[in-house]
């Protein structure tokens, strides 16, 4: 069985980088919104492929990765599952190196995040600068419904200071499994919710607040799960 498995979601309209960079052996380029790019492509696996939102990539920006990773890798393929998968952007990589990871696996490390920003007076700030008030109203909703002991944890939760930026992660294949099963039925309900509906629109909102609700699931299970974070190198 491999150990890990991480993805590095790519769009037709990225702009290059000017250096050129070795993947390693375990970074998986993915094209995402690939269904609205007939004919580009930018990675030799894409997420209109199996199960898969590719066709909501407007909203969900790489959210459509981590689906189409949940979806079709998570459960494993002919025996070929990896002990650990991940996400990155084509510019954002978590700092991981080769000693990183083999301490990650020696110390049976269940997910590495970035390094969470700090934002005065509280998180709450962040959400304000990128996401509509009804948007984040209908989140909440999606949250009482779905999950009310999150919601009952969101306003201590939100109330601190740090945020899980960029929705990029490695995790253990069960926590990530679980927090994909937990995260995509409230971004749906989200949508239903939205007004306009999520399928009139392509504002990345999903997106944004995918990234708060990495911080309230990760946050809400510090206590019970081997959390470690580490950089993000910006590649240029």
């Amino acid at each position: 069985m491999a150990e890990i498995e991480v993805y590095m979601a790519k769009f037709y309209k990225d702009k290059p980088l000017k250096n050129r960079y070795e993947l390693p052996i375990w970074l998986v380029p993915i094209q995402v919104g690939a269904a609205s790019a007939a004919q580009e492509r930018t990675a030799g696996v894409r997420d209109d492929i199996g199960d898969n939102i590719s066709y909501k990539n407007a909203n969900y920006c790489e959210l459509t990765a981590l689906y189409w990773i949940w979806k079709n890798r998570l459960n494993g393929r002919n025996g070929e599952a990896c002990n650990y998968y991940g996400l990155f952007h084509y510019r954002r990589w978590l700092e991981v190196s080769d000693a990183d990871l083999k301490c990650m696996f020696d110390n049976d490390v269940d997910a590495v995040l970035p390094f969470p920003t700090m934002h005065e007076p509280d998180i709450r700030r962040h959400h304000e600068r990128y996401v509509r008030e009804a948007d984040w109203t209908a989140m909440l909703q999606a949250l009482r419904e779905l999950e009310p002991e999150y919601f009952r944890a969101y306003q201590r939760i939100f109330s601190q200071e740090f945020l899980y930026n960029y929705n990029i992660l490695i995790a253990k294949a069960d926590v990530l499994r679980d927090y994909c099963e937990w995260l995509f039925p409230i971004l749906e309900r989200t949508e239903e919710l939205s007004v306009p509906k999520g399928s009139e629109r392509g504002d990345r909102y999903i997106g944004y607040l995918g990234e708060n609700l990495l911080t309230l699931y990760f946050m809400y299970h510090r206590e019970t799960l081997n959390i470690v974070c580490t950089g993000k190198v910006m590649l240029t």
